[in-house]
């Protein structure tokens, strides 16, 4: 046989499969010291959303003190994006990052 195969379907990928994959990827980053899935009271839930071929995610996490937020959030954001697509297929058009808290020192 050859060629390209036929079409047998449409894949759909979740927001909460977006979301556990985004927040798995975002705990990979060493200074990292949680994501907030659940709401804080000053914050919202870590969450994404699907939109055709594209996601758009929102992260809340605690960082390591001291880490460099600016370093912390372009690695996050990189190691996230990157991530996301390769487990889904799916492009992250936005990913916004709330770091609500300072936890633990760095290694």
């Amino acid at each position: 046989m050859t060629g390209a195969p036929e079409p047998r379907g449409h894949t759909e990928v979740a927001d909460r499969v977006i979301t556990k994959i985004a927040c798995c990827a975002a705990e990979e980053v060493p200074e990292v010291r949680e994501v907030h899935v659940r709401g804080r009271p000053w914050a919202r839930a870590s969450d994404g959303e699907v939109n055709g071929g594209q996601a758009t995610v929102r992260l809340n996490v605690a960082v390591a003190y001291p880490a460099p937020l600016h370093a912390v959030a372009a690695r996050l954001r990189e190691h996230v994006i990157r991530r996301v697509a390769f487990q889904t297929g799916v492009e992250v058009s936005r990913l916004d990052i709330t770091m609500t808290d300072l936890g633990g020192d760095l290694p």
